[in-house]
């Protein structure tokens, strides 16, 4: 009987030695008329409204997954995804480990990535983790470079966290050895007047920066609160910052001996170098500490009682809710959200309805059902939508032509060097963008922002083109690629449309563009397809695929 050793059957098998294809290709055989099968008689949802909703909250739309929303409605479909138990990592690493012949290393963790992203039936919960691993930073391009299992195991802490509650979720965060590394709490000790030395201030400083209330007061609509000359208000200072580095000191590996502070280390039989952070009181400080909002933590406090009330203190910063309501927003749906919008998210992570402050099933819930998510008639606005991550684009490719691997392995390695993103990889804390980031010009200019943006220019657009032109017209069915571990787009179906055009297009504007291709690009479609058609039916195929995702329609989620 199979397991779920690598999160999804095709790469299962992989990890348990056998390396099989355990995949048919069945369901592409049935003809043009069951290419669509019926929506359901009684679906309030159009074909189109389903597979926007999909982009938005999956790393794809599938025509499978169309007619399953349709069929269960927005919001039991979204119940469903939150109920799907969270499609792991570790599995997969620890099922490498035990075979000798593979070595474990960054890349081991970049195919079970791509793996439980492209098949992994928890989609919501891995978009979510994926945003929380980009609010959450911890990078292998730091000091984190030889930790594999640990990174696992910390994006596994984000999928599994991903609808539970913030503040639980910022403990996790707080304690895992991961980011205990990669921000300095790892045995980071109290002051030390004789050595001179003084508590590490980099995590004090980075979890109210960048993981909870950020640097200026803020209205519940996410907008700055002014003073009297119109200045934004600071929401701490560095005496706030020392006081909080104080909190954060004492913390080691779980299970070392009380003595052994400075020399613990992961192969003494007692410790667990992944499970949460243990205090050493000796080295905890116990001075009092004053933290937001002037409020007091005691002298003689364990290093527990201290890190409790200071993470209770930064969950209840009223900042919190539209701060992080917005990034999500971002990272989902759009990436300049209207005051309303972000309001109408952060009142529910202020009160899901039952007085649970910060639920995060119902914050994602209230950002895919809000109209601005789900109203068409946003969609003339300009400024609304979002650029896509290249991995989003990528991973977008795969599951829209139902990508499978010939050995059941996802061999997309160093991804970081074609779509400049590897999952925790990125350059600093900041991530790969900040969602501040404003593209010099028009954007700027009306004081709009584009995250994505920051890592595109010239050299990423060819970049990730030719990756593109990597993974569609040598990278499909039809070909053997030269490296038998990637996945290649199951094509059959739009095959059998490739000599009806109109078909064709209506079929990809469907399964790309969730029916926003424009009249432009359908025309640049049409063109190609008259231009070429003496080539074999893969290569026009190919062609019109590929450039369809270069255009902008398909660049932009709306």
């Amino acid at each position: 009987m199979l397991s779920r050793t690598c999160g999804f059957v095709l790469v299962l098998i992989w990890c348990q030695g056998v390396g099989a294809y355990c995949t048919s290709d069945s369901i592409f055989k049935s003809g043009v008329e069951n290419l669509y099968p019926a929506a359901p008689s009684n679906s309030l949802l159009t074909d189109q409204a389903a597979a926007r909703l999909l982009y938005q909250a999956t790393y794809g739309a599938k025509l499978s997954e169309i007619r399953r929303l349709q069929a269960l409605g927005v919001d039991q479909w979204i119940t469903e995804q939150i109920n799907q138990p969270a499609t792991l990592q570790e599995p997969c690493m620890q099922a490498i480990l035990n075979n000798p012949e593979w070595p474990l290393y960054q890349n081991s963790r970049m195919e079970s990535w791509f793996l439980n992203s492209a098949e992994g039936p928890d989609q919501l919960r891995q978009r979510m983790a994926f945003a929380w691993s980009e609010i959450f930073v911890v990078s292998d391009g730091a000091s984190l470079g030889n930790e594999v299992m640990g990174l696992a195991k910390y994006y596994d802490m984000l999928a599994i966290n991903a609808f539970g509650n913030y503040r639980d979720l910022l403990e996790d965060v707080t304690l895992n050895t991961m980011m205990g590394f990669y921000l300095g709490m790892f045995r980071n000790a109290k002051a030390d007047p004789v050595q001179g030395t003084q508590p590490d201030e980099n995590y004090a400083r980075e979890v109210l920066q960048l993981f909870s209330i950020g640097l200026h007061q803020l209205n519940l609509d996410g907008t700055e609160i002014l003073d009297l000359d119109d200045n934004p208000i600071p929401t701490y200072d560095q005496t706030t910052i020392e006081n909080f580095a104080r909190v954060f000191t004492g913390w080691n590996y779980a299970g070392c001996p009380e003595w052994n502070w400075l020399w613990c280390n992961p192969t003494e039989a007692t410790v667990d170098a992944y499970a949460p952070m243990e205090p050493f009181e000796n080295y905890h400080d116990i001075g009092a500490k004053t933290l937001l909002n002037n409020v007091q933590i005691p002298a003689g406090q364990t290093a527990y009682q201290d890190l409790t009330a200071a993470l209770d203190n930064i969950f209840n910063h009223t900042n919190v809710p539209p701060f992080i309501a917005k990034q999500l927003i971002q990272r989902f749906v759009s990436s300049n959200p209207s005051p309303a919008y972000v309001q109408r998210v952060a009142e529910v992570f202020v009160d899901n309805g039952a007085g649970v402050r910060g639920d995060l099933a119902a914050v994602i819930r209230a950002i895919l059902t809000d109209d601005e998510a789900r109203n068409p008639s946003h969609l003339t606005d300009p400024a609304y939508g979002k650029l896509k991550e290249p991995l989003l684009r990528y991973l977008n490719l795969l599951r829209a032509f139902e990508a499978r691997s010939p050995t059941g392995r996802y061999g997309n390695w160093n991804p970081e060097y074609g779509y400049l993103q590897r999952p925790l990889g990125a350059p600093s804390v900041f991530n790969f963008f900040t969602p501040g980031f404003q593209l010099p010009g028009p954007v700027r200019d009306q004081g709009l922002v584009s995250p994505e943006f920051q890592i595109t220019s010239e050299t990423t657009v060819i970049s990730v083109a030719n990756e593109m032109n990597e993974a569609i017209n040598r990278g499909h069915h039809l070909v053997t690629h030269w490296n038998e571990n990637m996945p290649r787009l199951q094509l059959q179906r739009e095959l059998l449309l490739i000599d009806t055009p109109a078909a064709l297009l209506d079929h990809l504007d469907l399964l790309l563009f969730s029916g926003q291709m424009s009249t432009q690009t359908r025309a640049v479609g049409m063109n190609l397809l008259t231009e070429i058609n003496q080539e074999p039916a893969i290569t026009r195929l190919a062609s019109l695929i590929y450039v369809l995702v270069l255009s902008p329609d398909f660049v932009v989620q709306r």
